[in-house]
């Protein structure tokens, strides 16, 4: 948002053709782009990005364009999924290779002090299993007042132990259980000639499959509504991914959640399949039958 104005992808065609590919934004890119908003508009009063910083690689050269486009007085709003939720979910399918980052408070709060800029509120978020919402303000910008929202999340993460490395040590040997739990679980299932199929061909379920090694020998296929992905496969794994349809369910004893964060969804949608018996199976944050 800016001082009389809105910036959208329609009114700039060249942020159009940058954000095609945000992996491939290069450092010029952005600093151009910083040049030509801050010749149309001076500066923005409000920036706002939502599950984006996640997949940019150079985060230095965005955090100063935003420190030079950003006004006195003006809010930056940036939201992601937590690495605190991650690390107490073990959602380990949340690092995937479109994940370049996974931010902390602590991490936020580090990243964006070297650019003159400060915390001011934090707003916990159900998205993506847990996400943060992450008010900022220029560091010497006095008329804002900082929450103790701020404090409070930071003191959450250190108390869990995110500034320790044995939590990640053992994150990681959680994560190895993990594996093998669904793993078990799978193998019981499909040994009493049951079928399993895939809810949400996601970039988080290609993560499970492929460190799990899970292939068609387990799961049949996957249902997804995007209709780009119908009738390709599972990255890695040579799972057929179908259009959804509700009668796909038909005959299936179990359906393993690809898209977990939107089980509540699911289960609301799918209250049949649930009435005849049918049963979900998730992995987080343990290996499960629901």
């Amino acid at each position: 948002m800016l001082t009389d104005s809105l910036i959208s992808q329609k009114e700039s065609k060249r942020f159009l053709e940058l954000v095609q590919n945000l992996k491939n934004l290069k450092s010029n890119d952005i600093m151009q782009l910083n040049v030509e908003i801050k010749g149309k508009f001076n500066t923005v009063d409000v920036i706002y990005s939502a599950n984006t910083l996640t997949h940019i690689n150079d985060l230095n050269q965005v955090f100063k364009s935003i420190s030079n486009l950003l006004a006195q007085d003006g809010i930056l709003i940036i939201e992601d999924p937590s690495f605190l939720e991650c690390i107490k979910k073990l959602s380990y399918d949340q690092f995937y290779n479109e994940h370049i980052y996974i931010f902390s408070a602590l991490s936020v709060k580090k990243l964006i002090n070297e650019f003159g800029l400060e915390l001011f509120d934090i707003e916990k978020l159900d998205t993506h299993g847990g996400s943060l919402r992450y008010y900022i303000k220029r560091a010497n910008n006095n008329k804002i007042k900082i929450e103790n929202t701020v404090s409070k999340q930071i003191s959450t993460e250190l108390k869990f132990g995110l500034g320790n490395f044995s939590t990640y040590l053992k994150f990681g040997n959680s994560v190895k259980k993990s594996k093998n739990d669904l793993l078990k679980l799978l193998k019981t299932i499909k040994k009493k000639n049951q079928k399993i199929i895939g809810y949400g061909a996601t970039a988080k379920a290609s993560t499970v499959l492929n460190y799990c090694n899970i292939g068609n020998d387990m799961i049949d296929y996957f249902v997804d509504t995007t209709p780009d992905k119908k009738n390709r496969y599972m990255p890695g794994k040579n799972i057929k991914i179908k259009k959804y349809e509700k009668k796909l369910l038909n005959n299936v004893d179990y359906v393993y959640l690809g898209a977990w964060n939107f089980i509540k969804e699911i289960f609301k949608k799918e209250k049949k399949f649930i009435q005849k018996g049918g049963k979900f199976i998730t992995h987080v944050p343990t290996p499960r039958i629901i």
